[in-house]
């Protein structure tokens, strides 16, 4: 499937994303003991979402749930994967009874216990939707740059340290991005602007960790 699926950051924004959408069933079948009704499997099987990344790539993966009346990812999570990274996380999975199942359990309930069921029902079944959401870094870096298509893909040591004063120093964007003429067609142009701002910003984060070494040599 091709559609967007909206991102709410805060009760006011919002993140549109475009791209390819997959749906994945899962049908999970419990078969009860003809001796009694305890299950055959005493335990349920434990599941896991493993993400691995290549050398020099990195994304951002997201898991949350879906709200399907809206068309919105609701991130829970979300963590940065890159060089050979790989991530096991364990599914806690929460059995729900069939409409069957929940009718015949609630019948000796009050009416207003009942319309409490129903609604915390109602409220889980709304939720029950796991998604997962995958984000390429290099194209944002490009777009948060000012960079053209592609202007990364060969880049490497750039992308690593774009990379580390984003996510170690929370160095601002405007510090590093290309801020020459908006009609530069040039990718040459645009990457060795980049480069040398990134290259001021690192001799100025490398000086500053000699002078704090001098200083606690001095204090030594």
């Amino acid at each position: 499937l091709s559609s967007s699926i909206k991102i709410p950051l805060n009760a006011a924004t919002e993140v549109k994303m475009i791209g390819n959408c997959y749906l994945h069933g899962w049908l999970n079948h419990k078969f009860k003991n003809l001796n009694n009704d305890d299950d055959i499997l005493p335990q349920s099987p434990l599941y896991q979402l493993t993400a691995r990344a290549y050398q020099f790539s990195s994304f951002i993966l997201m898991v949350g749930t879906m709200d399907g009346p809206h068309n919105k990812f609701i991130p829970k999570d979300a963590i940065i994967i890159q060089n050979k990274d790989e991530v096991l996380i364990p599914l806690i999975l929460n059995d729900l009874p069939s409409a069957k199942e929940f009718k015949d359990a609630i019948t000796s309930l009050s009416p207003e216990q009942q319309q409490f069921a129903k609604s915390f029902r109602d409220m889980q079944l709304e939720s029950s939707v796991f998604g997962v959401c995958v984000i390429q870094l290099k194209p944002q870096l490009e777009k948060l740059l000012s960079l053209l298509d592609d202007s990364l893909t060969k880049e490497i040591e750039l992308t690593q340290n774009l990379i580390s004063l984003f996510v170690d120093y929370q160095i601002p964007s405007n510090l590093l991005s290309f801020d020459g003429n908006k009609e530069e067609k040039s990718m040459k142009i645009r990457i060795d602007r980049v480069k040398e701002n990134v290259k001021v910003v690192m001799d100025m984060i490398d000086a500053t960790k000699q002078s704090e070494l001098e200083k606690e040599k001095m204090k030594v």
